[in-house]
């Protein structure tokens, strides 16, 4: 009878570990399956309210090309080596001057600069020599003192160096200034022709006489 009992007292506590153990086990899974409707429920409510941007396409910048009557020539045209070394020095400048005050009431920087490239016999480097135009974002043209900026720079746009100050002092390059064309004169009236004097006149046409009149008769006694 013993044996018995003992048996049956083991095979409940084996069912019993079964069932505690299946229970862990979908508790487990219960958790789990919570968990990703949880971070499923986050990403749909991310995407319907407008938080993730990986999905939307960048808009296209529309670009409205001109014709020959809107365009108008910036420059003269130059070699492309030039205008590499023009942007190089520019950027140059824009790093080292960070100052809001500087460039204030500008969209950008490069609208209050002005650009002179020159070049020098023998040399394969370029002069950038950049002016002070902060009258297109305004108020008066120039902002700073003694403003001097000059670089040396190669046709790939590598700068090697900036003029120092001191050469301010020396005869600078200078930009020549392009007068405005003035309006052309009104074509003038063509003269009348001249009269040849030699050319004899014809003489006025005489007085045709008129037939004589008839004397008066005497009267008769």
């Amino acid at each position: 009878m013993i044996p018995c009992l003992v048996g049956a007292a083991r095979s409940r506590r084996h069912t019993m570990d079964n069932v505690e153990l299946l229970a862990r086990r979908f508790d487990d899974e219960g958790a789990r399956r919570r968990r990703r409707q949880r971070v499923w429920g986050l990403l749909v409510l991310a995407v319907a309210s407008g938080g993730c941007t990986l999905w939307r396409p960048t808009p296209e910048r529309q670009v409205v090309w001109p014709d020959d009557t809107t365009a108008s020539l910036v420059g003269a045209p130059m070699e492309a080596g030039a205008v590499i070394a023009a942007g190089a020095a520019v950027r140059e400048m824009v790093a080292h001057n960070e100052s809001e005050r500087l460039f204030r009431g500008c969209s950008s920087p490069q609208q209050g600069l002005d650009v002179a490239v020159f070049k020098q016999a023998g040399s394969d480097l370029y002069y950038v020599v950049l002016h002070q135009r902060f009258d297109r974002c305004g108020g008066p043209r120039s902002r700073v003192l003694d403003w001097w900026y000059e670089y040396a720079v190669t046709e790939q746009g590598e700068v090697v160096a900036e003029a120092p100050p001191e050469a301010a002092e020396a005869s600078p390059p200078t930009v020549p200034e392009v007068a405005p064309s003035e309006p052309m004169p009104a074509p003038e009236a063509a003269p009348p022709p001249a009269v040849d004097d030699s050319t004899p006149l014809a003489p006025p046409p005489g007085v045709v006489p008129g037939p004589p009149m008839p004397e008066p008769s005497s009267p008769t006694p």
